[in-house]
């Protein structure tokens, strides 16, 4: 678990203590009972409570031994600002996607190739897809971001030249 994760679990652990009434922290739906002792326990992260639906889920999982991992839950999905990306053509996309959103891709995309292999790819798209609102995916391998556009997608790639520069590909796909 990523010191973020664990840090906004404890002040979850506290608000909750406090008596705090929130949605359910990993479905995100409110249906969170009071007092908060009433509801599910979780599995997953010590000293939570889920609702009793994701509670019921958490117990299955568990059975399974197929786990849900905290960092997908409701609560650690980024906000997604506005994106006017998807009223435009992919051309003037492709403009503000290298004025706004390269700068901050490429600084993923280099923080997440001095990585080792094996490493947990999800912090470094929560923090893509919260810093770049028009992302609709992000993969790690062979580093990909894809925007929706009016008139199709907008792809752009990543990689490492030989000499160890970063240098990025953007690709226009019409529907």
């Amino acid at each position: 678990m990523t010191e973020r994760i664990e840090r906004a679990l404890a002040d979850l652990r506290a608000r909750q203590a406090a008596g705090e009434r929130m949605p359910c922290p990993r479905c995100g739906r409110d249906t969170m009972k009071a007092p908060i002792y009433t509801n599910a326990l979780s599995r997953e992260a010590d000293g939570i409570y889920v609702c009793d639906a994701c509670g019921t889920a958490e117990a299955l999982k568990a059975f399974m031994k197929n786990p849900l991992p905290v960092s997908w839950w409701a609560m650690f999905r980024p906000e997604k600002g506005a994106s006017h990306l998807k009223e435009l053509p992919g051309t003037e996309a492709m403009d503000i996607v290298r004025e706004q959103d390269m700068p901050i891709l490429t600084e993923i995309f280099e923080q997440w190739s001095e990585e080792k292999p094996g490493a947990d790819f999800e912090p470094y798209r929560l923090d893509a897809m919260s810093r770049c609102p028009g992302i609709t995916q992000l993969w790690p391998d062979s580093f990909q971001a894809l925007y929706e556009t009016a008139d199709g997608h907008l792809l752009i790639q990543f990689r490492r030249n030989p000499d160890g520069a970063t240098t990025s590909r953007g690709f226009i796909v019409m529907r």
